[in-house]
């Protein structure tokens, strides 16, 4: 099982690469750059996650399909429709339901006019018996070839909203993502992120704290011939730094986006 879920993650991985452009130099940091009013954009999220101390046969893979509105030229509205998953673990395998979310980016500041850039992020998200609050602040710097950004995330995850027989379960998340890029040449841009995740059971009790690096590597084409659509591809493979038992050692995402 385990070799053909990678066969076809892989596959999907060239299939979105060369098929689908407000381009992302990071996959698990948000940068500033807003869609622009009236601009439409579709982004194709894959994570592939495996290898837990708990669990080494374990393989999953996230896919995340959104839709990106430009309002305003500062403000955009993100629609996942849905999240899912395809996973191979001890208790389950094979497809599963995730979620159905919303996002609204409001960018004050412009990290290409202004000193920086800034960005206040909101994801909303609504599960089988959960809802999902993603507040972020987002901030940005260009300077010449190079892009710093960062992200604070604060998560709440309420379970049990649906079920009146037992008590909600309320997990908070305390996050931090860094991304330094560089444009080594048109087009590309090469670079590294950091995450850092602080888990805790009803914002109180401390969990414990997950930590991930990897490269970042992006690539933008410009526009597909015969039309005026711009396409984008930005893959990290983040290894686990961390001793989180529960976690999976390595995590690989990629995102596709097309503009239009």
């Amino acid at each position: 099982m385990y070799p053909r879920i990678t066969t076809v993650f892989i596959g999907f991985l060239v299939f979105c690469a060369t098929a689908w452009a407000d381009p992302r130099p990071f996959t698990f940091t948000y940068d500033t750059y807003p869609v622009g009013k009236g601009n439409f954009e579709y982004e194709q999220w894959v994570t592939y996650r495996t290898h837990t101390q708990e669990d080494s046969d374990l393989t999953r893979i996230d896919l995340r399909h959104e839709i990106e509105i430009g309002l305003a030229d500062n403000f955009d509205l993100g629609l996942y429709l849905p999240n899912w998953r395809y996973e191979d673990t001890e208790d389950h395998t094979g497809p599963q339901f995730d979620s159905i979310s919303a996002e609204f980016i409001y960018y004050p500041l412009n990290p290409v006019t202004d000193p920086i850039g800034m960005g206040l992020y909101m994801e909303v998200g609504v599960a089988e018996d959960e809802l999902q609050f993603e507040p972020k602040l987002l901030l940005q710097k260009d300077i010449n070839n190079w892009t710093f950004a960062y992200n604070l995330i604060l998560e709440t995850e309420i379970e049990g909203v649906f079920d009146t027989e037992h008590e909600n379960e309320v997990e908070g998340v305390i996050g931090h993502a860094i991304g330094v890029s560089y444009g080594i040449a048109p087009g590309w841009q090469l670079g590294a992120e950091l995450t850092i995740e602080s888990e805790y059971a009803d914002w109180e009790k401390y969990q414990g704290t997950v930590v991930y690096a990897g490269p970042a590597i992006s690539y933008q084409r410009g526009t597909i011939p015969g039309t005026q659509a711009g396409w984008w591809v930005t893959v990290t493979p983040a290894f686990q730094l961390s001793d989180e038992e529960d976690q999976p050692d390595l995590a690989v995402r990629m995102i596709a986006g097309i503009e239009f």
